[in-house]
């Protein structure tokens, strides 16, 4: 199947058509734009040097044959091919090379010559250190005691928070940064996380539920109040999970703090406070430093993960949110009725059960909570006894606009 560029152009058009068309999907970030319009130019440029072995007249199944896209990464490597004079000509980066190659399969996708194309393997990735299993034990204990020590304010919180779920997830950044409340389960006890494996298409993405700490669990209670403090500037629906601590700017626009963190941003981020850290507690006993990358936190982890669809299936969807509102009106009819504890028990433990198996079928929080609020399960308390975390129930809020009735009212 064909992309939408017009495989009537040649050579630097039909690279810029390509470029426009990744640009312009709902899946591509703005920093993935970015990179799709550099590689376009410089292939452009590419064609016009006397070495490359392709012209202006070159068609879509040529450019991206093995031979020529060689020969553009050779160029490209060396140099000959910037707008501005590198800093250092002879320093050569693999990163860039690595990202040229995952543009130029989504250029493919996008013109579908996917038949036609042979691009060149990505190059091997530089060997880094995980965190082993041990020091990453270490890891969550230094972690904690940051959080806990006296004055810790959003950005030390945020880094346990962040830290301590990649230790349990190994999440990528760019994964960890589209996670938003919707991915939080009721009880704090799992994150659904969509995968998407680098280089592939959208339509390999899948979707893990990804079991997480008590520590990771703790530290998003307290990370939660920080992030709904934070956004107090922020207009219209906040969704995102991890928000700056700052106000910036994007595009050449202000942004408040508060905005959903980007994965650049986020390895920014986690690399200053990491660095900050390590400085203040050299020397401190039992201290070790902490890496300062977050690679290296993920590497190595074998999280405990379950599959979920990645599109909810409407059958199930009703037939779960049935037995939510059944088990929500049993358990609001014995709390009414002041029945024995016992009974209490095991209502409370029928309905969390549904919540959650509600929420890991891709059931949005919102759904489940009009459906408790009809079932008479408005209050905080009565929310909790569903299996609710309060601090998840104030980002839902402030996700969904929402309103429940002050503590103390009647129940």
């Amino acid at each position: 199947m064909t992309g939408g560029a017009d495989l009537r152009l040649r050579g630097r058009d039909l690279l810029l058509a390509a470029a426009a068309e990744v640009a312009r999907r709902p899946s591509t970030s703005g920093s993935r734009a970015r990179q799709v319009r550099w590689v376009a130019g410089e292939y452009g440029r590419a064609l016009a040097h006397p070495e490359h072995l392709l012209g202006e007249d070159a068609t879509a199944e040529e450019l991206f044959r093995r031979e020529p896209v060689e020969k553009y990464l050779e160029l490209a490597g060396s140099g000959v091919l910037r707008l501005r004079a590198a800093r250092d000509p002879k320093k050569h980066s693999d990163h860039s090379a690595k990202i040229r190659l995952e543009v130029l399969h989504l250029m493919v996708r996008a013109l579908g010559v996917q038949a036609a194309a042979d691009l060149p393997p990505q190059p091997d990735p530089p060997d880094k250190e995980p965190v082993a299993e041990r020091p990453r034990v270490l890891l969550r204990e230094q972690l904690r005691m940051l959080a806990d020590a006296a004055g810790s304010g959003p950005n030390r919180i945020r880094m346990l928070a962040i830290g301590a779920t990649v230790c349990d997830t190994g999440v990528r950044a760019g994964e960890l940064c589209a996670c938003t409340v919707e991915d939080v389960s009721p009880s704090i006890d799992e994150l659904r996380v969509v995968r998407r494996p680098q280089g592939a298409a959208e339509a390999e993405a899948y979707v893990e539920l990804l079991a997480l700490s008590d520590l990771s669990r703790t530290a998003l209670r307290r990370w939660l109040p920080e992030r709904r403090a934070l956004m107090a500037r922020v207009g219209g629906t906040a969704t995102a999970l991890w928000v700056s601590l700052h106000a910036n700017h994007r595009d050449g626009q202000p942004v408040p703090a508060g905005t959903p963190l980007q994965p650049r941003g986020l390895a920014r981020a986690w690399t200053r406070a990491v660095v900050e850290t390590n400085g203040t507690m050299a020397g401190q006993p039992g201290w070790g430093p902490l890496p300062t990358r977050m690679e290296q936190l993920r590497r190595g982890v074998v999280p405990e993960a379950t599959d979920a669809p990645l599109i909810p299936d409407a059958a199930r969807t009703a037939e779960l949110l049935d037995v939510v509102a059944a088990r929500a009106a049993a358990l609001s009819a014995l709390r009414a009725a002041r029945h024995g504890a016992t009974a209490q028990r095991a209502a409370r433990r029928g309905l969390r059960n549904a919540v959650h198996g509600a929420w890991a079928a891709g059931v949005g929080h919102g759904v489940q909570l009009a459906v408790l609020g009809a079932a008479g399960l408005k209050d905080e308390a009565a929310l909790a006894a569903a299996g609710w975390e309060p601090a998840l129930l104030e980002a839902v809020d402030r996700a969904q606009g929402w309103g429940r009735p002050p503590k103390g009212a009647a129940r």
